[in-house]
């Protein structure tokens, strides 16, 4: 704790300077004086007799007052702290809550002070620490949310370069089937993977330096409150007017959370040897659907080439809006807001599925049920689910191992079939105005299967010029 000075300035003040002691030494008559006053006297007297009662001293070098020398320091410190009134020397004792500064007994009574209010420092430094208190509460709790958001983006960064990895080792065992034809287009897929990498890598890495910048700003803010709170009354009161207004500041913004920030895997592994199947057209396949890991329920496994997904134990995926939480499900890669598409699901054994498809809105708002669309099997038991009719069940039948999805987007219609048998399981009519994916469910650890298309090419000259013909069936 500060020193507190309570004896009078005069006591302190030297009889010749009529200034606080500097250096101060004792005469043999006990008067004390500074040293350059009492020399610069004798010197013009001529003689080494006291200044106050002329006493002659026995030595012309007379002690250092050490004791003296040691309270006009505290004096002086407290002066220059702002506990001692500048103009009156008097310690601060009352705060003016007109001018909202600390004063002296005497600044009360002056014309400047005239009529104002009056309080004792420790009470009204106890209800400005008050004040302050409370508006540190809301600053904490955002500096704590801030750190929840930072600790969720490093897990999506660590999870990025996870999936980057499986990614790149997924690309290179397909390319190794491909290396002597196809050795240029798996170097263009791996930079393409890199430089997304990087980009999304980077663009976290940008965030959560912005989030620790703001993180450090409000504790900064905070360390200095916290400092103002611990200083001694008066010295508080003179700082609090800044602190209030330093912690007035506006609060930065809630973080948004990043869509779109892991990395595109269907991008990079979908439909990845269709893609240069010309070259190789006897070893690639074609899957209409290919899901997106980025949607895929925690419990959820899908396989390497994501066409197929079983259930299976909870794994430590990152936080992202797009993953699909309410549902044991995953979503495919790409959506239709147009056209007419159709795919093939092998459920085999799986004795608990649903297919169908869901809106992109519905998707990202969580609210599932008010967009989506399927046809569940659940124990031989076959219902039908959609946003005008929660539950409708539908009339039994016999056994089945692949499932067709037929969506006719412009037409307004979403029908499921048995592709064996030609089947009609049933048929939703709407008229779809969202962006709509392929959802597939499952609840079983027999994997329901994305079928691949049957890829034939036909070759036909003509005109001297050879024109190819690609057959999706």
């Amino acid at each position: 704790m500060a020193f507190r000075w309570s004896a009078a300035s005069s006591e302190l003040s030297c009889p010749v300077c009529q200034d606080t002691f500097k250096d101060p030494v004792l005469l043999n008559c006990s008067h004390s004086f500074c040293q350059a006053c009492v020399r610069e006297w004798w010197r013009t007297k001529r003689t080494r007799e006291c200044p106050v009662c002329k006493t002659v001293s026995s030595t012309n070098s007379p002690p250092r007052n050490l004791v003296l020398k040691n309270l006009c320091e505290a004096f002086l410190l407290e002066v220059e702290s702002g506990v001692v009134c500048r103009l009156h020397t008097e310690r601060l004792k009352l705060y003016c809550e007109d001018h909202r500064t600390p004063v002296c007994v005497v600044c009360r009574d002056s014309t400047s002070h005239r009529n104002h209010r009056f309080t004792p420092v420790n009470e009204a430094a106890e209800l400005r620490r008050n004040g302050l208190q409370k508006r540190l509460m809301p600053l904490r709790a955002k500096v704590k949310l801030f750190r929840e958001v930072k600790a969720t983006w490093e897990k999506t960064e660590g999870e990025i370069k996870n999936q980057s990895q499986r990614t790149e080792e997924t690309i290179r065992e397909e390319f190794d089937v491909l290396r002597r034809f196809l050795l240029q287009e798996e170097t263009a897929r791996i930079a393409a993977l890199k430089e997304e990498e990087e980009l999304k890598t980077q663009m976290m890495r940008n965030k959560i330096a912005v989030v620790s910048g703001q993180i450090n700003f409000m504790e900064s803010t905070i360390k200095s409150i916290e400092g103002g709170l611990n200083d001694e009354d008066t010295s508080f009161l003179l700082k609090v007017d800044a602190i209030t207004k330093e912690v007035q500041r506006p609060l930065p913004d809630d973080p948004e959370q990043v869509t779109g920030a892991l990395i595109d895997v269907g991008k990079h592994l979908g439909n990845m040897s269709f893609d240069v199947w010309i070259k190789m057209k006897d070893i690639v396949s074609y899957t209409p659907v290919i899901m997106n890991p980025n949607t895929a329920n925690d419990e959820l496994h899908l396989s390497e080439g994501l066409t197929a997904v079983r259930w299976g134990p909870k794994q430590p995926l990152a936080v992202t809006p797009e993953r699909m939480k309410q549902h044991r499900s995953v979503l495919g890669c790409e959506g239709f807001s147009s056209g007419s598409h159709s795919w093939d699901v092998y459920v085999g054994d799986n004795t608990v599925w649903a297919l169908g498809v869901i809106a992109q809105e519905t998707q990202m708002k969580g609210d599932i049920l008010s967009g989506l669309w399927m046809v569940r099997f659940c124990f031989g038991k076959f219902t039908a689910f959609s946003p005008s009719h929660r539950v409708s069940v539908l009339p039994p039948m016999e056994w089945l191992h692949r499932v067709r999805v037929h969506l006719d987007w412009d037409r307004g219609k979403l029908s499921f079939s048995d592709p064996d048998t030609n089947t009609i399981i049933h048929t939703f009519t709407h008229t779809f105005t969202d962006r709509l994916f392929p959802y597939i469910n499952t609840w079983n650890d027999h994997p329901l299967k994305i079928i691949p298309l049957k890829l034939s090419l036909i070759v036909t000259r003509r005109l001297e010029s050879w024109k190819k013909i690609i057959l999706i069936q």
